[in-house]
Order: structure tokens, then sequence, then C-alpha cells
């Protein structure tokens, strides 16, 4: 099942965008695809999504009580200005981030790194047209700062929709974005509208146009009631309904009034069933200065209203593609023209038009092609991503199979093993003819965006002459971190668990613990001495290891880890054992077996974690359980962090294994 999560303004009413995505979402196949939805502002206690998909709580929420403004707009600006801020809200790793809306929902959408990611974008995006100002104005470099973080914001999708070919031609023109550009125009409940243009209202015994949307200044109704007054004065048999509410209300009521209209426009209001008065029109009206797409021009031709509309959203595709309607200026005496036109052609023919649309429009086409797009999202960034599926089989059990579980022997293969919803997985080759094993730790993966099973230094399991196993460190896949030192999630410690689970593999394959030796790197080394914590009688090589992670040199990787592990920060402080090995040997009353390699021209292993160790370890006090720590310092000015390379590893493993080399 993949996991997605849906970013846009709100989910309150089901309004215009928000219904649009709930008719999507509702209908999407939940045993596929585990839907979580982030409404970036909450002002209604409403819910038009289904109860299997997961509404996020708001960054913003105006039903709380004593809602505080100022410090909601101070806490939601300080998050979208910081994206670690934004990604410590967003507790679980998804398949696929989409933004339903540019700006701000694309921008929370492009912090998720390491996810594939698809952005919707609705509306032309005029408002970012920095050159309709004057060059010397803060109006210009507001929007043109704004327009650059946009622009810089979209290249991070892997996939970008568009609602229309207006969209998309504006897509092209501002941000010279052609590349990975879907259109998937908005639908519409066929059935729903038909079956709703047939209530019964109270309609004029006249000719009859209907605009429909908020009474504003973008909305332009004041060039559709100059167009009445231009028509009165040729014909009087004929009435407006202007559908909708705003704040130009006032504002065209007073021309109505000036202007002996009265009798021929009339403001309804917002109708929740708008679909008799358009069914019953001679025309639907639009004289917009812009639109994302509009969908009452779909819906208008779907009932077999032709459209009157000014070249916005999808006018222009409708009318070319369907014979639908007229375009038209933003010219009173035109738009008049066309009115009369419509009259005329009304005083012959009674009988409506019938337009040939088809699906296009219907919601089933829709669902469809949203599906693609956010699987073609998906393939793309695994395609992307490079590490890649080791070519080993893989043999998947639950926890309570372990116990009868048998070890395949001269073969190379995964075994996962899965326990309370985690998979912990082990690379296995059981060597026939030896008793020796080596046990592998991963380190850093650079770059993170782990999605398969990783084990560093798997080459060289065939070359061995010992049995080996190399760990998979399952904190890998928490939001995509690059290292995760077996951390785990709150209070399940993968670390402890993947060693118990180890253990229990180490017997099946008839070896002893004191024949064991765990090796890692790094962070890698960390994992093996704790590791070596919980098999006792193992040895552990632990290669310029950090031995206490909050000493790490590169502190950023910590906190990610903290705000990722851990629901909060307090949860995190109450495990000490899992950031420094000296908390564990502590707690644990057991120190194992070590044998400590550090680069003495490595700062970040001598002196921020070898030293600090050293000192702590000094007061470590009433362990009774204790084997030597060896330490070999080395000189090395150009390996530094690195590791020690494979032959020379090997020879220290060996040596402790008592292998000849």
């Amino acid at each position: 099942m993949k996991k997605l999560l849906f970013i846009t303004w709100s989910m309150s009413h089901g309004y215009g965008t928000e219904k649009s995505l709930a008719d999507i979402l509702n209908r999407m196949d939940s045993t596929k695809y585990k839907i979580d939805v982030l409404p970036l502002f909450k002002d209604a206690n409403s819910n038009i999504l289904n109860s299997n998909i997961k509404v996020l709580n708001s960054l913003i929420d105006y039903t709380i009580d004593g809602f505080d403004e100022k410090k909601a707009l101070d806490d939601y600006y300080s998050i979208l200005a910081n994206p670690l801020k934004f990604n410590k809200l967003i507790k679980n790793k998804y398949d696929c981030v989409i933004a339903c809306n540019h700006n701000a929902p694309s921008y929370f959408a492009s912090y998720m790194n390491n996810t594939p990611k698809v952005v919707w974008i609705r509306g032309d995006m005029s408002e970012l047209n920095y050159n309709k100002f004057n060059s010397t104005t803060v109006e210009y470099s507001g929007t043109k700062q704004e327009f650059n973080m946009q622009k810089n914001v979209l290249n991070t999708f892997d996939n970008i929709v568009v609602i229309s070919d207006i969209v998309k031609k504006s897509l092209k023109e501002q941000f010279d974005i052609t590349e990975n550009v879907y259109e998937i125009p908005n639908s519409v409940d066929i059935e729903k509208i038909n079956s709703l243009s047939k209530e019964k209202v109270e309609l004029p015994p006249k000719a009859l146009f209907t605009t429909l949307g908020r009474l504003d200044n973008n909305k332009n109704q004041i060039l559709l009631l100059k167009a009445a007054k231009i028509l009165k004065q040729i014909r009087n048999d004929f009435e407006i309904y202007l559908l909708g509410d705003g704040d130009n209300r006032k504002k065209l009521e007073t021309y109505i009034n000036e202007n002996e209209l009265t009798n021929n426009v009339k403001i309804l209001g917002f109708k929740d069933n708008p679909y008799p008065y358009i069914k019953n029109s001679l025309a639907t009206v639009l004289t917009s200065l812009s639109e994302g797409f509009s969908l009452v021009l779909a819906e208008s031709a779907l009932l077999n209203t032709p459209i009157i509309s000014t070249k916005v959203g999808i006018a222009e595709e409708l009318v070319k593609r369907y014979n639908c309607g007229t375009l038209i200026d933003y010219d009173e005496q035109k738009l008049a023209d066309v009115l009369l036109e419509y009259m005329k052609k009304y005083d012959y023919c009674k009988d409506k038009p019938h337009f040939q649309i088809g699906d296009e429009f219907s919601l089933e086409t829709e669902l469809k092609k949203t599906i693609k797009v956010i699987e073609d999202a998906i393939e793309k960034s695994e395609e992307k991503c490079k590490i890649k599926k080791l070519p080993y089989p893989v043999e998947k059990i639950d926890y309570y199979e372990l116990e009868n579980y048998i070890i395949r022997e001269n073969l190379l293969y995964v075994l996962e093993v899965k326990k309370d919803n985690v998979k912990y997985e082990y690379l296995i080759n059981r060597k026939i003819g030896t008793d020796k094993l080596i046990v592998f730790n991963n380190g850093a993966i650079a770059g993170g965006n782990v999605k398969v099973p990783v084990f560093q230094r798997h080459s060289w399991a065939n070359d061995l002459k010992t049995s080996s196993i190399f760990c998979m460190d399952p904190t890998l896949y928490i939001n995509d971190l690059s290292v995760g030192w077996g951390i785990g999630k709150n209070e399940n410690y993968y670390l402890e668990n993947s060693s118990l689970i180890l253990k229990e593999i180490i017997k099946k394959m008839n070896i002893q613990l004191n024949n064991t030796v765990i090796y890692g790197t790094s962070a890698g080394g960390f994992l093996s001495i704790i590791m070596g914590i919980y098999l006792k009688g193992a040895k552990v090589v632990a290669d310029n290891t950090q031995l206490d992670v909050s000493n790490w040199a590169f502190i950023s990787a910590v906190d990610c880890v903290i705000n990722y592990c851990f629901d909060n920060i307090g949860t995190a402080l109450k495990y000490s054992e899992r950031f420094s090995v000296v908390e564990a040997f502590i707690k644990n009353n057991y120190v194992p077996k070590i044998y400590l390699h550090i680069n003495l021209c490595s700062e970040i292993d001598n002196s921020m974690q070898l030293v600090p160790f050293l000192k702590k370890i000094e007061k470590m006090k009433n362990i009774t359980n204790y084997n030597d720590i060896e330490i070999t310092l080395h000189y090395d000015e150009n390996k530094g962090h690195d590791g020690l390379d494979q032959n020379n590893a090997l020879k220290v493993i060996y040596e402790i294994l008592g292998i000849e080399n």
C-alpha cells in the first residue's frame, strides 16, 4: 500500500478546489493508497472526506477556543521559513507528496527531501508577474522575489499538473517550464448535476442569462451590467441572474438601481444548487479577468447551455473543441451584441443545442489521470534513486516464525524478519566448513533516500574465509535519514530488536558468539559496539567510530534523528543509552571486548570522540562484567575519517578470530 500526503489550503467547506479534491480522494482505492491530508488552514469543523482518509492538524486552526491570530500567524510564518521545523511536524514517511496548489502548499511540499513530489497549478499565477510594476517600487522587488522563490520550488517537483491550456501556456511563458507537465481538467459529477438541474425553481418569463461566482473585481460582473444597459435600449425581454456574493455586491446593486436595470438584473446570492438556472438559461456568461479553470463553464456545456466568456480558464478550449459558445473581449458593446444574437436565436428556435463532450470532464477520467501522474512521479523517483535493490534472493518471515526457521547454507540471500511492523533485514552467507562469523554494520548513507535495504561491503561476502551477516538499520527508512545509529522510533529501539533477532539467527547458524566479530566504521562502529552488548561473548572492531552521538561533528544529522525518531525532545532525553556507548555500558552492566582503531589525523574521531570517551569512561563505576578495550592509534594524513581498507580490516579481524590471513 502506498502512503500519499496531500497538502492543500483548506478542507473545511467543500467549495471549488476543496470539492474537486474531495471528489477524487474519496474515490481512490483505500486498499492501494493510504491517504493523509494536511490543510494549512481550518475555519470550520465540517469534514467532506471519507473516514479512511486522515486529516492532519492544520497549521492555523481558527476553530480553537481563544484563537490568537497574531500568534498563529507568527507560528505559521516561522514554519514556512524553516524546512526542518516543518518536517518535524510530518512524522510519517510518504511514497509521494502532492501539493494541491502553488504558493505555500508547494513550498511546504518542496521541503520534503527525497520524496516524489507532484504539484497542481490551478491558476495562471499572474500575481507573480513582477513586470506589471515599476521596477523602482517595493511591489516590483517583493513580487520578483516571490517569483524567484516559486520558480526554484517548481523545479523540485517530479511532475507538474495544470488544469487548462491557459495555465500550461502561463507556466511556459512565465517560468519556461515545459518538461513533465500534465494537463488534467477539473472534473464534474455529470449524473449529479443532471439530476440537480431538474429541481424546480422560479424562472423569469423572459430570456435568461446566468453568471456565477464571487462578486469581486476579478469576476468583473460590472462589464455584464454595462452590456445589459446597452441591450435594454434595444430589447427589454431579458433577465440576468447573478449567482454569488462578495465585496462588490453594493457597488453592483448601486449600478443596477442608478441605471434602471432592476427588472432585468437580479443578484440572487450564492445558491447551493445553481444547476436549474444554468440549465434554463440561453447562456452562462463569464466576464472574469483571470481564471485557472472555471468549473462552471464545463458544467454549463455539459448541461447543453452555451457559454459566453472572456478568454480565461478553459473557455477557449471548450469553444474551439466543442463549438459550445462565444468568446468575447472586454468590451460592453460587443458583449451586448452577443447577448442580442443569442436572444434572436431563441426567438426562432427554443430547442437547446447538444454538445458532444463525452467523458473528458468525468470524475472517472480525472481519477485515472490523477493516479497515473502520481504513480509516474513515484516511478521516476525510483529510477533516479542512486541506491538500487541488490540482486539477492529475499525470504520474508514474521518474528514468530523465526523459532522454526532454517538458515540456508552456501547461499547469499536476504532474510527479512518483520516485528511490530518494522522490517529487520540481514544479508546472510552461511558457509559450510567454517565456524567463524563476521557481522557488518552500515555507516552513513550519502544523500539518504534509502528505499531498499543497504548492506555496505556486501561485495566482500564471497571472498571472506568466514560466514558473514550484513545488517540493515531500519532507522534509515525514517524520513530518508542518511544516518540512524539504530535509534528507532520513540520507545521502539530498533538496534536492540535487531541485535536480539541477530542473536537467534547466529544460534541457528550453529556458530558460537565467541567465534563472532562485529565490525563497522563511523556510525557502523557505534552500531557494532552497542550490538556487542547484546551479543555477549562476541568481539567488536570499531574503526573511526562515534562513541557519543551528541558529540558528532555534523550536528544537523543528529538533530534530524532526534526530530524524526522522537515525537518530542523529552522522549529522546529518556534514552541516553541510545546515544552514548558509555551510558549503554552502564545501563546493561556490560562492556564487550572492543578493538578501537582511531586515526590521529581525524580530529572528529580523535579530539571529538575518543578523548571525551576516555574522560567519561574514567568515571564509569560499578560495572561488574567488563572486558578490555584495546585502542590502536594510527597516523594517516590521506585517510582522515575514512576507515581501514579491505585488506587491513580483514587482517585485523582474522587475527582476532585466529584465522591465518
